[in-house]
Order: C-alpha cells, then sequence, then structure tokens
C-alpha cells in the first residue's frame, strides 16, 4: 500500500554511513517550509540554507547575545554537556551587557534570577 503522503527529501547533511564533513561548505542546515493559502490546491515550497558567518559574539545584536544568555542558563540548569565551562557569571555577564531597552522588566527579572541563583550554595 503506497502512503498518501508525498515523499520525504533524502538528507543534506547526514548520510547513512558516517563522513567526515567538508569544511568547505559554511552551511549548517537547511529550513524547509511548505505552505498553502487556503483557497489555492498546490502548496508552496521555501527551502532557506542557514550559513555560519563567524561572527563574534561581542558583535552580534543585543537580542542574539540575550537568546545565547537565556538558552546557556537552561542547559546549565539541566547540567548539559554542551554548556562546557560556561558559568552562571559568565551568563549573568553576557545577559547584563544584552539587557537592551526593557520596558516590560522581563529582562531585569531573569538578570535577577541568575544573580539569586549564583548567590546560593552549592550542594
Amino acid at each position: 500500500m503506497e502512503s498518501e503522503f508525498s515523499k520525504i527529501d533524502d538528507l543534506k547533511y547526514q548520510k547513512a554511513k558516517v563522513e567526515i564533513a567538508s569544511s568547505a561548505s559554511k552551511e549548517i542546515l537547511t529550513v524547509k517550509f511548505r505552505y498553502k493559502k487556503p483557497d489555492d490546491d498546490v502548496s508552496k515550497l521555501i527551502v532557506h540554507p542557514l550559513i555560519d558567518n563567524s561572527i563574534a559574539l561581542n558583535r552580534t545584536s543585543e537580542n542574539f547575545r540575550w537568546s545565547a544568555a537565556v538558552a546557556a542558563f537552561g542547559m546549565q540548569l539541566r547540567d548539559s554537556e554542551y554548556v562546557k565551562d560556561f558559568t552562571y557569571q559568565d551568563v549573568l555577564q553576557l545577559a547584563q551587557n544584552a539587557r537592551g531597552k526593557d520596558s516590560e522588566g522581563y529582562r531585569i527579572e531573569f538578570i535577577n534570577m541568575v544573580k539569586s541563583l549564583n548567590a546560593m550554595p552549592i550542594r
């Protein structure tokens, strides 16, 4: 019995056999988004590769640095192997330097939460 769904695209970044990645490509991933307007019969596909431009963290936008601080904090709480030597103090510094306009007060609330956790004794 054949599936009523479309065939899934072949993997672009992974093959069945493990190979060493090419350093020539700066693509990190490809986002494929398919949509169809309510009255249309045919869907449209948008394909967009994400390119690693190797921008230094201090040259990124406030929103990017803020998001990185929040993500690193979550990874620390889960004791992620990927956070490596990034400490709560590093999260605090990154968040404080990326606070920007905080009209609703959410960012200072996060910063205060990190400060309070950082002040707690480790069990």
